[in-house]
């Protein structure tokens, strides 16, 4: 799914073709199961290659939690490419070869620990960057993946510095739950 999401991006040359002449290729990062024996060793990875890429000096960096099997949905995150003209980032690590039925049933917990481990390290690393020169932030879910994004942080964590938005569609009906 990994190598399906960051091949699948739009080029600088099909953003031009849509939103004119100034247009950057997306960066995408990934981190698989088989990255890190830990959410938190998949974390640290992403969050290293998403600086190594240079992802922090884009205007928007997206946050998304896959769905179970490790599945972004292309059209959640294609769309702010586009309307970025590329000048955007965005980093996911999976928790699950499982669909999403599947996985909120036999490990309804690894998700939601996965998107905290990402936002944490994405999050805390974006909170030392000046705000004037940091990227726009958001974060992003689709089904188990929205539930799981909703769970990735708490609400007083970010009071003094929140996120720009957040894009959750279809979340679970345990997202009705929310906040727990």
């Amino acid at each position: 799914m990994g190598r399906r999401y960051v091949a699948a991006r739009p080029s600088a040359d099909d953003i031009a073709r849509f939103a004119g002449p100034v247009a950057k290729a997306p960066l995408r990062v990934y981190a698989g199961l088989p990255a890190g024996d830990t959410p938190e060793a998949r974390a640290r990875l992403a969050l290293a290659e998403l600086k190594r890429v240079g992802g922090f000096s884009r205007k928007a960096l997206v946050v998304i939690t896959p769905t179970g099997t490790g599945w972004v949905d292309p059209s959640g995150i294609d769309a702010l490419e586009y309307l970025y003209r590329g000048d955007v980032a965005s980093v996911a690590v999976q928790y699950s070869y499982l669909s999403s039925p599947l996985t909120l049933l036999l490990d309804p917990d690894t998700g939601g620990a996965t998107a905290r481990a990402l936002f944490r390290e994405v999050y805390g690393y974006w909170r030392t960057l000046p705000a004037e020169r940091r990227p726009k932030l958001y974060l992003h879910g689709l089904s188990l993946g929205a539930l799981n994004s909703e769970r990735s942080f708490q609400l007083f964590e970010l009071l003094d510095d929140p996120f720009n938005g957040a894009l959750w569609s279809g979340p679970p009906f345990a997202a009705t739950q929310w906040p727990r």
